[in-house]
Parts: C-alpha cells; structure tokens; sequence
C-alpha cells in the first residue's frame, strides 16, 4: 500500500509576516532606550552615534539657536533628534531639523508630521544610511535642504531638491563659511564647527 506525502506549498511553509507597523502604532509605543526609526513598517534600533558625531551635532545647533533668538521676526526652530514622519509607515530620526516659523505647526510634540525645511545628519560608521537611504527618503518626502557633514573629512555637503532629486549646492571644508537661503542672516565659519574646542580635547588620543 502506497501511502501519499502531502507537499507543502511554498506559501505554506513560510514564516507569518509580522503585520507593518503605522505612524500611529510608533507613536504608541511605550518610551524606550535608543533611537528607533521605522523602516517600511519596520520598527529598527539604530546604532547609537559615537562622541564625535554627539558633539558635531551639538555645535551645529546652539549656533544655529543662538541665530534663531537673536533674528527678528523669529524665522523658526531647530531640534535635534526628533522623530520625523516621512509616510504611513517610514519614520527617520534625523540629526537636526529645522522648520520655519510658519510652518511650525509640523511640530507635534514627540514627532514633525510632514516635510521640514531643513535635515541633518551627520555620518556614522553606517554611510550608505545617510548618502543613499536617507538622502531618496528625504527627497520622496519633499524636503527643500539637505546637509550631510562628514566628520572624517571634515566637510559639509548641501543637497537641495530640484524636480524631486537632491542636486548639490556646495561640499564646504573647515576654511569655508556656510550661508543658506533657507535661514536667511545665518552665516558660521565652519572652523567653529569643525575645530571645536571640545571637538579637538574629544579626537585626541
């Protein structure tokens, strides 16, 4: 007697996808170590950025704040490291990003809703993220202005989008100053970002 084998379908024998995760699903969830971002309804852990990146960043943002109080009429705000909506299910952490004082209304607390007017990110040991993910998310999102600053080389790339692709302005080294329309009156020698005191103390070894 011939006993029959029943042949799973391939469909059959593959692991449940997890269902995709939404916007509304990463903004419930509880407060947690690291930086999450949400990667095509996927939530993923970032690795954590390393001391130079922490204090490029910072640099780059208290001297855009202290621009930002002193201009009058107020243009808008910078924060670093908040959640940042791109779609349904894409969510970035970028770096820094600014949003005019008109469009503030992006700004929902623990998360922009919509395209800024400004990103940035510094690289991590992980480039690609940042030359390739994040620069066709950013620019599928609609966001006039991206800066890329490369703390090996010490240089800072200005993408700026054209026809929905990001086309580069400027790559500005150490010895260059840095102007943008988008936050008119700002101008910063990049050695204060660069060749940062703490910066400096920091790279020794």
């Amino acid at each position: 007697m011939t006993t029959a084998t029943a042949i799973a379908s391939p469909a059959a024998t593959q692991p449940p996808r997890a269902p995709q995760m939404t916007v509304d699903d990463y903004l419930a969830l509880p407060e947690r170590e690291g930086i999450w971002e949400l990667v095509d309804g996927v939530l993923v852990k970032m690795a954590e950025p390393n001391h130079d990146h922490q204090e490029l960043i910072s640099v780059l943002y208290w001297l855009i704040r202290f621009h930002l109080i002193a201009a009058i009429p107020r243009l808008g705000i910078a924060l670093p490291g908040i959640a940042l909506a791109l779609s349904r299910s894409r969510v970035a952490v970028p770096d820094l990003v600014y949003v005019r004082a008109e469009r503030q209304h992006l700004w929902q607390g623990r998360i922009i809703t919509g395209a800024p007017d400004l990103v940035v990110e510094v690289m991590s040991q992980d480039r690609a993220k940042d030359l390739i993910r994040n620069r066709q998310w950013y620019a599928e999102a609609g966001i006039p202005e991206y800066w890329i600053i490369d703390p090996v080389n010490d240089t800072l790339t200005i993408l700026e989008l054209s026809n929905g692709q990001y086309t580069e302005r400027a790559v500005l080294g150490r010895n260059d100053t840095l102007t943008t329309p988008t936050l008119p009156g700002l101008t910063i020698p990049l050695t204060e970002l660069f060749d940062d005191p703490d910066r400096v103390m920091l790279r020794q070894p």
